[in-house]
């Protein structure tokens, strides 16, 4: 392996382990400020109920060894939005998921 590929192989490995890190506080700061809206402490099994996956999966992704490439690329297009836009999609989300 050449040194520029190694280097150009960590620069990877280091931006994936960020967004990884990144993801986990982001999941984490969700479950709580849903805790606060709703004024009482949500177990992770009951989150991982609510958002449809499995308690395993939900520790996994709390613990950042779990992040789902899918959710990266919602999170990325979501940026890609203004605020208004965001609050559109989610509440599309919402009326589209009670239909189901």
């Amino acid at each position: 392996m050449t040194d520029t590929v190694g280097r150009a192989l960590i620069r990877v490995q280091i931006t994936s382990h960020e967004q990884m890190m990144e993801l986990k506080e982001l999941i984490s700061g969700a479950h709580h400020l849903v805790e606060a809206r709703e004024k009482k402490r949500i177990t992770q099994i009951d989150m991982a109920n609510r958002i449809g996956v499995g308690y395993r999966t939900y520790l996994e992704y709390q613990r950042g060894t779990n992040a789902p490439l899918a959710m990266k690329a919602l999170l990325n297009l979501l940026n890609l939005m203004d605020d208004a836009e965001i609050v559109r999609v989610v509440r599309e989300w919402n009326e589209l998921k009670d239909k189901v």
